[in-house]
């Protein structure tokens, strides 16, 4: 994609970098480093006359005249301008992010199945949501949920399962099992087999069966209580 403008205001100037745009996003979520983002080493006062800022404009405003250090705080606190192409698409993968944590946390009480994904997307644009694509799917979720009960049935519950695991395979199991969920109380046995009671959202039962009956290849024994 074609470079853009990234920004950031302070002490009553605007200081601008030219920076490509997706890999701008991924440098914000560390996986760029700032070498692979910048289209140019320059920090400018107007891009659009090619003006830079000058050196002591940077050492007043931000304490140095390090210009790659100058660019990672412009990206990490200031303005990016989005190609409304990368916005779209940046809105519908946390838009379906969003969707998949509540397809696997919450239920439908009527029939205490979970909701298709595609189903909750569906709701959502609908409702004409606002995602911010910037925040943590996890932290949208609550009010998400709030406004899409309006129009379909939705209760976050919790199930209990007993879970007992061969010894050949508790090992392995053991670190799994605590990813899926929250236990509640376990114990190794003599037989070196792994028992424990594990809570997990609703949602999320076929999940425990399907993952720690791959691992123990079927021998796990597996109980809602």
């Amino acid at each position: 994609m074609e470079p853009v403008i990234s920004r950031i205001k302070k002490g009553g100037n605007v200081f601008k970098i030219l920076v490509y745009p997706r890999e701008a996003l991924e440098f914000r979520q560390g996986k760029k480093e700032i070498g692979e983002v910048l289209a140019s080493e320059e920090i400018y006062a107007d891009i659009e006359l090619g003006k830079k800022a000058s050196l002591q404009d940077l050492k007043n405003s931000f304490g140095t005249e390090n210009i790659i250090d100058i660019a990672k705080k412009i990206l990490h606190d200031g303005e990016l301008q989005l190609p409304k192409e990368l916005r779209d698409e940046m809105i519908y993968k946390k838009r379906k992010q969003i969707a998949t944590i509540i397809s696997k946390t919450a239920i439908n009480p009527q029939t205490k199945a979970p909701h298709p994904i595609e189903r909750i997307l569906g709701v959502m644009e609908k409702a004409g949501l606002n995602i911010n694509f910037y925040g943590k799917a996890e932290d949208q979720i609550k009010e998400v949920i709030e406004k899409i009960k309006e129009e379909i049935p939705l209760s976050i519950e919790t199930a209990k399962m007993e879970i007992k695991i061969p010894s050949n395979y508790a090992g392995p199991a053991y670190g799994q099992i605590k990813l899926l969920g929250k236990i509640l109380k376990e114990q190794w046995n003599n037989d070196g087999s792994f028992s424990c009671t594990l809570e997990v959202p609703a949602g999320q039962k076929n999940d425990v069966y399907d993952k720690l009956g791959g691992l123990a290849h079927g021998q796990a024994l597996i109980r809602e209580i």
